[in-house]
């Protein structure tokens, strides 16, 4: 009797561990391997939050490898990322063209999402997700413009002129501008848009010097497009009792009281819903994903203090006006990617 009750009961263990084994082989492996770092309050923590929701919500498991902007590194951390799980995202894809080809070549049986972007090459296992910058920034150029001709604001100046701080002068960067530069042209075509390159996303000491030099030639606000190099923008616009657009994530932290507000780009959604269908069996392997608007992939920080508290309803209410006609395609803004 006392046998057959301990057969049985490791019988059952067995059975159970078997069922456990099969339940974590059965989780989806996913990867970011980012060219940089977190805490850059942009791109990188966005889509490592995205995918700790995903591992809440969907119980998937995740790795993070990141590069540290060791550029000689990247091919050996993405061969890293593709032993390591079954779906990687290439935070961005650009920093890893040049090796990106052969990876995916050589793990035909994992897909790898490439972000910012679309990857060379037509890999039957590489999907590109990009986002439509220009289209939210549409939305912080007519803010901008807006606000720029109200002088009974202290901050603001008699001149119509506003600045811009971008990291490279590159296609990604430069759809932002080109998107802010419509917005703020549909409010007033006279509006002066400065532009000045940092070249780097990781020098905050440039962007506040580059800030500075915007802020001294007239503009009263500047719209930061550079990753922590643009925290430099909001310390300048302290400095000149200015005004600064944040980007990527809500920069209020860093200045309520100068930050106007912000443009997102979500790359954490994208990735949530990227994994989300892929467990579904929905998700594309290749091709191209653009993540705008009507995605929730950007859009302005209507709800933060900083734009509650420093833009005025008549402005907060264009903005909005002018997001549903981008949504119906009514209204087209251009894009330079």
């Amino acid at each position: 009797m006392h046998k057959k009750v301990r057969f049985v009961g490791v019988a059952l263990i067995a059975l159970l561990s078997a069922g456990a084994v099969a339940s974590a082989a059965d989780k989806l492996s996913v990867v970011q391997v980012a060219s940089g770092a977190l805490g850059d309050g942009g791109i990188f923590d966005s889509g490592d939050a995205g995918l700790k929701k995903a591992v809440a919500d969907l119980g998937i498991d995740y790795k993070l490898i990141e590069g540290q902007q060791r550029s000689n590194l990247l091919s050996d951390f993405l061969a890293e990322a593709a032993d390591s799980g079954q779906v990687i995202f290439v935070n961005p894809g650009y920093q890893f063209d040049s090796f990106l080809p052969d990876v995916a070549g050589q793990h035909a049986d994992k897909t790898f999402v490439y972000t910012d972007g679309v990857a060379p090459g037509d890999a039957p296992n590489v999907v590109s997700i990009s986002y439509a910058e220009h289209e939210g920034s549409y939305l912080a150029g007519i803010m901008a413009a807006m606000m720029t001709t109200r002088t009974d604001i202290p901050g603001i100046n008699d001149k119509k002129v506003l600045g811009i701080v971008g990291a490279f002068d590159n296609p990604v960067i430069n759809n932002f501008i080109t998107g802010f530069k419509q917005g703020a042209a549909s409010i007033d075509a006279s509006i002066d848009v400065e532009v000045r390159y940092a070249g780097s996303y990781t020098d905050p000491a440039k962007g506040k010097e580059l800030a500075l030099a915007l802020y001294d030639a007239g503009a009263d606000i500047v719209y930061q497009v550079a990753a922590t190099t643009g925290d430099g923008v909001i310390l300048a616009a302290k400095e000149r009792k200015a005004w600064a657009i944040g980007v990527d994530t809500d920069k209020c932290s860093q200045g309520p009281d100068v930050v106007l507000s912000s443009m997102i780009k979500d790359v954490g959604r994208s990735y949530y819903e990227y994994v989300k269908d892929y467990i579904a069996g929905t998700a594309p392997k290749s091709g191209k994903i653009e993540f705008g608007l009507s995605r929730g992939g950007v859009g302005m920080t209507y709800d933060s203090p900083c734009t509650q508290k420093n833009v005025p309803a008549d402005v907060i209410a264009a903005m909005k006006a002018a997001q549903e006609k981008i949504i119906s395609g009514e209204l087209k803004v251009t894009s330079t990617k």
